[in-house]
Formats: structure tokens, C-alpha cells, sequence
């Protein structure tokens, strides 16, 4: 499966390879300095989120080098530190295609969340993080 995503203004293209490995809401502090919101986040290996054209910048605030167009700004992924990740922008996905499996770096968040995710207050023991969950 193959899917194109474009920035807003169209100026870069990045083809999607395959199904994504995980897709979740981070509220860490970073990614909301960043987005101005949590970051919806479709992870994908790194070779499968290719830029087929237009012209990136990579900008890090604190830890996780985040690939923008160089004309509109639009995040289009981040590298997550140490994995072989992209955790892309599911903001650019094709209608339906974001289906989140939980919030992580809830300890961050602005508001409690009220959905039937889990809502972990750092991250997964699969990240190598806790398993504690928020007790909003």
C-alpha cells in the first residue's frame, strides 16, 4: 500500500509505504510548543516516508529533529530518538486513515482528555516507559 500525502500548499510531496506501526497523541511539551496542540502521530520505519519532491528544513526545539516544508512550515514527521522511526504528521493523512491507539506524556496535557483511549502518563512499557496511566 502506497499513500501520497502533500503539505497545505502543496510544495512538497512524501509517499507512505505500507501500514503504519502505531498511531497515538503525544502531549509532550515539546511537540505542543511545536504544534500548538498534541501531535497526532503515525509512526512508520524510516524508509517507509520517502520526500518525492519540494524543499524540507529539519528544525529540533529540544529532542526530536522535525522535518517542515520550507514554504508553508507545516511539520511533515519527526525522527523519534532512538528508534528507526518517522512519527509523521496524521493531520496530512486521507480522511479516516488516523485511528489512534492512546495518548502518551499525558502529565503534559492542558486539560484531562475525555475519550476511551489509554492516557499514559509518560509512555508504554513498549517505549520503554512506566505503563502508569493519568487518574484524571
Amino acid at each position: 500500500m502506497k499513500t501520497t500525502v502533500h503539505c497545505p500548499c502543496a510544495a512538497v510531496q512524501m509517499q507512505l509505504t505500507g501500514q503504519p506501526m502505531m498511531q497515538y497523541y503525544c502531549h509532550c511539551d515539546d511537540c505542543q510548543r511545536v504544534h500548538g496542540k498534541a501531535y497526532a502521530c503515525s509512526v512508520y520505519p524510516t524508509p517507509a516516508v520517502t520526500i518525492e519532491y519540494g524543499q524540507t528544513d529539519v528544525f529540533t526545539l529540544r529532542t526530536s529533529p522535525r522535518t517542515r516544508c520550507r514554504d508553508c512550515g507545516t511539520y511533515l514527521f519527526a525522527e523519534i530518538p532512538g528508534y528507526a522511526v518517522r512519527g509523521v504528521n496524521a493531520d496530512l493523512l486521507p480522511e479516516a486513515m488516523f485511528n489512534p491507539q492512546f495518548h502518551i506524556q499525558c502529565r503534559y496535557a492542558k486539560a484531562p482528555i475525555i475519550d476511551n483511549l489509554p492516557h499514559y502518563k509518560g509512555t508504554p512499557a513498549r517505549f520503554n516507559g512506566s505503563d502508569e496511566l493519568m487518574t484524571w
